[in-house]
């Protein structure tokens, strides 16, 4: 049994519906404020772990005997402990500060334990998370006298308990987009394909009956923030001639909420994407196609707004039926030997499964190992996977240049026939998403989090 601490309940709201009733919880810590803005204000998106569990959330003040999670949820780790997000600026407090007189004696006293809660983002050891500044926290947690043996850090990098050398902070990886993609999807029958939902019968009645239709597109490529291996992918598909055989969105420069690039005259130039191929001659060539491309810019599909973040709600299942594989340009594409190692699924990955599509994934080194330690299977040797052993950013892309350059050469009949050869991989990672593999990862957390609770004992 699991109980949740939380300061306050607001009188209306979406709620958070538990096993043991409804309450609309406010975020703990929501009213500390840097950098202009609140970075404990998540709507308190660790809820959706709760519905329909055995779970107790209550206020602090009336828990009085029982040991429980204090949770508070971030957007941004720096910006949280009153760092700079790229810099170490210290504005000199921290979420910290806002805890109240009552958590905060219990969390010293061993009754509770404090969850630092970035469930939604994985980040190496130069990103925004708790490694490029683990002693910059300690040390705040030191001034407020609170034991590291009861705080918990959590993020979406699979690999915080191996990649990183932290042992007095208690480490949970979570894979939040998982929860979250089968959670809206199965409650929106019209993402679904199985089922007796009207819509669901539908889907798949549609994507059976594609079998006999060949679709217009070789592959779908979604981009909406524009990171440095999604320019290249789009710069790549261009310049080879391929653009035209996929679904595509690129946004031009300004369009998103960050342009990688500081000046528009670099946008999808050498400094873009510089770090990532290194190599001035090989850039030139890229570069070589941009301008051309740019006068192309924006590649817009059915969402014109590219501030907005609605991935997850947002599945166009035309796209996938009118074409045969997903690029996917995962969030992180990166070398280990220079960032360390940040693994994590987000619904770039969950979507070409949950809508029978095979994929190239661009993601960091070992992700389609991981995949298939999950239990997915993946899509070798018709395309040749070698390319997640690659630890290099640059080669690693290369070799998945090569392989999407290799199903965009076969006719789209060739395309057709591979695909449905392999319908009964499609069909095992769709339910095994549904089935299984998202209920052990929401049963893995909470388990995680009773078992942190059980160590107060």
């Amino acid at each position: 049994m699991i109980y949740i601490g939380m300061d306050k309940f607001a009188k209306e709201g979406p709620p958070t519906v538990t096993k043991n009733g409804a309450i609309t919880p406010i975020d703990n810590c929501s009213n500390y404020k840097s950098f202009g803005y609140n970075p404990c204000r998540t709507g308190f998106m660790i809820g959706e772990y709760f519905e329909n569990e055995d779970v107790h959330i209550k206020l602090v003040d009336n828990l009085t005997d029982t040991k429980y999670i204090y949770p508070v949820g971030i957007r941004d780790f720096g910006h949280s402990i009153g760092f700079g997000r790229s810099s170490r600026e210290d504005v000199g407090s921290s979420f910290l500060d806002k805890i109240p007189s009552k958590p905060l004696k219990d969390i010293r006293e061993n009754r509770a334990k404090l969850l630092v809660y970035y469930g939604n983002e994985e980040e190496d050891k130069n990103g925004d998370s708790l490694f490029r500044l683990y002693e910059e926290f300690k040390n705040k947690l030191l001034e407020k006298r609170i034991p590291t043996e009861n705080v918990i850090y959590c993020d979406a990098n699979i690999l915080l308990k191996t990649e990183f050398d932290i042992s007095d902070i208690n480490l949970i990886a979570v894979n939040y987009c998982t929860n979250s993609v089968s959670r809206y999807n199965t409650q929106h029958k019209q993402n679904l394909y199985h089922g007796k939902d009207t819509d669901s019968i539908e889907n798949r009645t549609l994507w059976e009956n594609s079998k006999d239709k060949i679709r217009s597109k070789h592959f779908l490529c979604y981009n909406r923030l524009p990171k440095s291996h999604r320019a290249v992918t789009v710069l790549s598909l261009y310049k080879n001639n391929n653009l035209d055989k996929g679904i595509v969105s690129f946004p031009d420069f300004d369009m998103s909420p960050y342009n990688t690039v500081q000046k528009k005259e670099d946008y999808m130039k050498h400094e873009h994407y510089k770090y990532l191929l290194k190599d001035d001659e090989l850039i030139s060539s890229y570069e070589n196609a941009a301008d051309s491309l740019l006068k192309k810019l924006p590649l817009v599909l059915d969402k014109d707004n590219f501030m907005i973040c609605h991935s997850i709600i947002n599945n166009n299942i035309s796209h996938y039926l009118d074409s045969y594989f997903t690029i996917c340009t995962e969030s992180h594409f990166t070398s280990r030997m220079e960032n360390g190692n940040a693994i994590g699924f987000t619904e770039k990955t969950w979507k070409p499964i949950t809508n029978f599509h095979p994929f190239i994934l661009l993601a960091n080194k070992g992700s389609l190992k991981y995949l298939k330690e999950y239990g997915f299977k993946t899509f070798s040797p018709f395309i040749d996977e070698s390319y997640d052993d690659i630890d290099d950013a640059g080669e690693r892309f290369l070799a998945i240049e090569k392989e999407i350059n290799k199903l965009c050469n076969k006719s789209v009949e060739e395309i057709h026939e591979w695909y449905w050869s392999i319908k009964d991989i499609l069909k095992h990672n769709y339910y095994h998403f549904y089935g299984t593999f998202q209920k052990d990862q929401r049963r893995d957390f909470l388990n995680q989090l009773e078992g942190q609770i059980n160590e107060l004992a």
